[in-house]
């Protein structure tokens, strides 16, 4: 399940895995850009041995040419020449090409991460809180890992090339000094390696802390936030919050970081002492007249910018690690399987579309049960309304309906007599196509009308029109610059719409969709009684012929329905008619005569719509 994806730190051999399975996505995001990219840095790594050897025999040629010798200089400097062209050639070429490589590797990254989530069709992983963590690194990760990793695997490249390189230039000097060279900094690049991997741990560990900094700021930040931050006075709140959660991070890290210095110094005196030994043997060669001066030019050069790039290769792996690390997440991400998962080969929809629950019980995670062993069958074209107090399993409901969640037992069947079919059988994009639904929490997305009414799905004019109308935003479009070409959302300069506009709106998307299962989760609760009981006539005209399940409290939405089902705790207590539940004198009839008890109160107040008294929902 992806809200246990890397739980665990990953070893060096793991990591080596992750790299081996990152390289060929790389290489497929862009073949042609890749193969240049690494062409160029390719040349780069050799052409600092190349630039050695020609300072050798340049200071060779002209010590030969003091002792009355011959030596081509002209050719040296020709050859130093295009040597400095081909790297500025090389550079240039590599930076262009690692850009362009970055930004086709990041776009396929995180293409790929939105297609998992496409194959995630449930809502079960979105309970975990770990996997609010995953999805925050994932997340915010995907637009700089792969660039990231991009630069370390080229450096990488470039790097290693030319430590080998400039180790076959010492060859000349000594064949153990090569060795000595490399073995003298392998402690400083493991320590440092360790290092940077302590500190990516406690990245991971203070990811709930460092998301809590974030939520502080956005409070005390963005609009939807506003009102309430002002009018309770939360902003002293929320900077003394956030400053001291905070600073309690910096002192962690402040250790991490003291940690990493006082580590690294003692190594790096011991690479120090390794180079210093090995100019000291040249030197004295050098003296002896067994190497050339040549030579100790060719072992001072070498030595630098072999300790200097070895360094570099160490700080590299050090913190490719990190970027390793987050490619093990993504990965454990894509191969995760989730627990609602789209069946290996789906069965077609059945011709008729009856629901039916068969001894369905339910519970979030580890928690209660939320559903107990509920029986009921929906026959096609049947408009149920679903009642019951806060708590009781309506919306629940509706979350296995959808298939967004498993029943822990029994079934939920769609069809009728023998073609019944199990919902985990069918396709669920299949599935939800054939339905519409107003959710009470439903999504305001920061488009246009147009697109948030259509939602990527083209249709006729005449849909749109429908849907409009039917769901009164005509009336909001009215006053609105662009009509349904208008954006919507202070984060894009579009317009803001209020709450029961933006319910209208989302209305409109149940209509504009030719579905034959409509289900309304509170669909006019931000609507004025006028508003109200236009949509309602639109609702009534859409449910002809189709199954509709409406969860509401409003009273003339209740009695619009062909049967009452009344829930409580997790249970299905009561069904029927309006008339059959009041006379029966149960909990429907209970809650009936509560809340007309209430209206009648507010009769006298004149405060109370024309829809009459609330279905407790």
């Amino acid at each position: 399940m992806p809200a246990q994806t890397q739980a665990k730190e990953l070893t060096g051999w793991e990591l080596l895995r992750v790299l081996r399975r990152a390289l060929p996505d790389l290489l497929r995001s862009a073949p042609l850009l890749v193969g240049g990219m690494f062409l160029a840095g390719l040349v780069q790594g050799l052409l600092p041995a190349v630039t050695v050897l020609i300072g050798k025999w340049t200071v060779d040629g002209v010590t030969r040419l003091a002792a009355g010798g011959q030596a081509d200089l002209t050719a040296l400097a020709a050859a130093w020449a295009g040597a400095a062209l081909l790297g500025q050639v090389a550079f240039a070429a590599r930076g262009m090409l690692q850009g362009s490589v970055a930004d086709h590797f990041t776009v396929q990254t995180v293409a790929r991460l939105m297609g998992k989530m496409e194959a995630l069709p449930g809502l079960d992983v979105l309970e975990d809180p770990r996997f609010h963590d995953d999805v925050e690194i994932l997340q915010t990760g995907a637009s700089h890992r792969p660039l990231n990793l991009t630069a370390v695997v080229l450096a990488l490249l470039n790097d290693g090339v030319a430590i080998l390189a400039l180790a076959a230039t010492l060859l000349t000097v000594g064949w153990w000094v090569p060795l000595v060279a490399v073995a003298g900094l392998l402690p400083l690049a493991r320590r440092q390696m360790d290092l940077y991997r302590l500190g990516w741990s406690l990245t991971l560990q203070k990811t709930q802390e460092a998301r809590e900094l974030n939520y502080h700021q956005r409070v005390a930040i963005r609009h939807e936030y506003a009102k309430e931050v002002r009018l309770y006075g939360l902003l002293p709140h929320l900077r003394d919050a956030y400053v001291g959660r905070a600073r309690a991070y910096q002192r962690t890290m402040r250790g991490v970081r003291n940690a990493q210095l006082g580590g690294v110094l003692p190594y790096q005196a011991l690479s120090l002492l390794v180079t210093a030994g090995i100019f000291a043997y040249a030197v004295q060669a050098a003296g002896t007249g067994t190497l050339t001066a040549g030579g100790v030019v060719l072992v001072i050069t070498a030595l630098g910018q072999m300790r200097d790039r070895l360094e570099a290769l160490s700080n590299i792996v050090s913190s490719g690690t990190e970027h390793l690390r987050w490619f093990g997440r993504y990965h454990a991400f894509l191969d995760a399987a989730p627990r609602v998962a789209r069946p290996e080969t789906p069965r077609p929809l059945p011709a008729r579309l009856d629901l039916t629950l068969e001894g369905v019980s339910f519970g979030y995670r580890d928690g209660p049960a939320v559903l107990e062993d509920v029986t009921v069958h929906i026959p096609e074209g049947q408009v149920v309304a679903v009642v019951g107090e806060n708590g009781a399993g309506k919306s629940t409901l509706v979350n296995l309906l959808l298939r967004f969640y498993d029943p822990r037992s029994g079934r939920v069947l769609v069809g009728a007599g023998e073609a019944r079919t199990d919902l985990r059988d069918l396709d669920p994009a299949a599935w939800r196509a054939q339905v519409a639904a107003v959710f009470q929490d439903f999504a305001r997305f920061e488009w246009t009308l147009r697109e948030n009414v259509t939602l990527g799905r083209a249709g006729l004019p005449a849909d749109l029109h429908r849907a409009v109308h039917g769901s009164g935003l005509n009336a909001v479009l009215e006053r609105v610059e662009g009509g349904l070409d208008a954006r919507i959302g202070a984060a894009f300069g579009g317009i803001d719409l209020s709450g029961g506009q933006w319910q209208k709106l989302a209305t409109a998307r149940a209509l504009y969709r030719d579905a034959r299962l409509l289900i309304l989760d509170e669909p006019t609760a931000a609507l004025d009684p006028r508003s109200e009981a236009e949509v309602f006539q639109a609702f009534a005209a859409l449910a002809q012929g189709r199954t509709t399940l409406l969860i509401t409290h409003r009273l003339g939405s209740v009695l619009m329905a062909d049967r009452i089902l009344v829930m409580k705790r997790g249970r299905l207590i009561e069904d029927g008619t309006h008339a059959s539940l009041l006379a029966a004198g149960g909990e429907y009839a209970e809650l009936w005569q509560l809340q007309a008890r209430q209206y009648a109160g507010q009769e006298g107040r004149g405060d109370v719509t024309p829809t009459g008294p609330a279905v407790l929902t």
